[in-house]
């Protein structure tokens, strides 16, 4: 049961979601200036990953409704649905971890 709940984990995350995720915490994490900052920084995050997944299936065809390209990155969404729940709480560690690396070895 913990091997198919790891491999459904791992096939939700492609290499390009994987740059996603580490430039949109990057961003996040520089732009933060304080600890009390980093629940608003995953919550920037997240939904920059959430409007990328919509402008990305807009604009990867021609002529697609607009209605259809949120239909297919809600379906998107739904296929890799434990990989969906997982990613505030790795934009979370990947923000904070960032951030304290920023912190402890920043020139000031």
């Amino acid at each position: 049961m913990i091997e198919e709940f790891a491999s459904r984990l791992v096939a939700g995350f492609s290499p390009a979601t994987l740059i996603l995720v580490t430039l949109v915490s990057i961003v996040a994490a520089l732009v933060m200036r304080r600890w009390s900052q980093l629940s608003a920084a995953t919550l920037f995050a997240f939904g920059a990953d959430c409007l990328a997944r919509y402008v990305l299936e807009l604009g990867a065809t021609d002529g697609v409704p607009v209605n259809f390209a949120m239909e297919l990155a809600m379906t998107r969404l739904d296929t890799g649905a434990i990989s969906a729940m997982a990613r505030p709480f790795l934009y979370l560690g990947v923000i904070a971890s960032l951030f304290w690396v920023k912190k402890r070895y920043g020139g000031k």
